[in-house]
């Protein structure tokens, strides 16, 4: 009967009994314990969370600058738009922006009334820094029409000038005169005056002639001279 000497070399060189329990299997996550972070769920999630907020700053911000461009970091602002805006209105918007107002003279608008912004410089969008200069220009309204000179013409012929000019006849008024009637002898307002497109002219046209001061004392003379007989 043989008997196997133990040296200490030969018991520490043993393997040590690993404790009984299933195989590790491929793509399987260990069970949860220990700190959250440690787990692999855990680590998931943080990494969705992060994924989901970078991309919703990303977003916001290229929202921002698309629909709104104006710089974050710096005191530039867009020019707002100020156009079909009364004077005093665009500038106060001007202003609260940092901008300032400059007037030019009025310009003629078919459709925008008198006093309304209808032209500004720079245009609206444009990224400026403050206290720079926006230029604006008001309507003076429909561009009025100059009054025909139609003194001396027959009445017919006067509408009809005064229609071809886009103006229309308006109160007539007969004098006595020497000229034969129905002739034009004086306009309110006068030739060259301005007048709004589709506007009215008041006309003068001539009556009966007007009776002469010789005519008149030799008509009356004599019948003063028979009464007196």
């Amino acid at each position: 009967m043989r008997f196997r000497r133990q040296v200490p070399w030969a018991a520490r060189s043993e393997p040590r009994d690993e404790p009984k329990g299933a195989p590790d299997e491929p793509g399987r996550e260990p069970q949860p314990g220990g700190s959250f972070l440690a787990t692999v769920a855990s680590r998931r999630l943080l990494r969705d969370v992060l994924i989901v907020g970078a991309t919703f700053g990303v977003g916001y911000l290229i929202a921002s600058a698309w629909l709104s461009p104006v710089p974050l970091l710096t005191r530039d602002h867009a020019v707002p738009r100020v156009l079909d805006l009364p004077i005093a209105e665009a500038q106060q918007k001007l202003g609260e922006l940092g901008f300032r107002a400059k007037l030019e003279d009025e310009r003629p608008h078919p459709t925008a009334p008198r006093g309304a912004i209808v032209w500004q410089d720079p245009a609206p969008g444009t990224i400026l820094p403050q206290h720079s200069v926006v230029t604006l220009v008001p309507s003076a309204g429909l561009q009025q029409v100059p009054v025909p000179d139609i003194v001396g013409l027959a009445m017919p012929y006067a509408g009809r000038v005064l229609a071809a000019a886009g103006l229309r006849v308006g109160e007539v008024d007969t004098v006595a005169s020497d000229p034969e009637p129905n002739v034009v002898v004086a306009t309110r307002p006068a030739a060259g005056a301005g007048r709004d497109p589709g506007g009215a002219v008041d006309i003068v046209v001539s009556g009966q002639p007007k009776v002469r001061t010789s005519q008149s004392a030799r008509i009356v003379s004599p019948l003063i001279t028979g009464a007196r007989r």
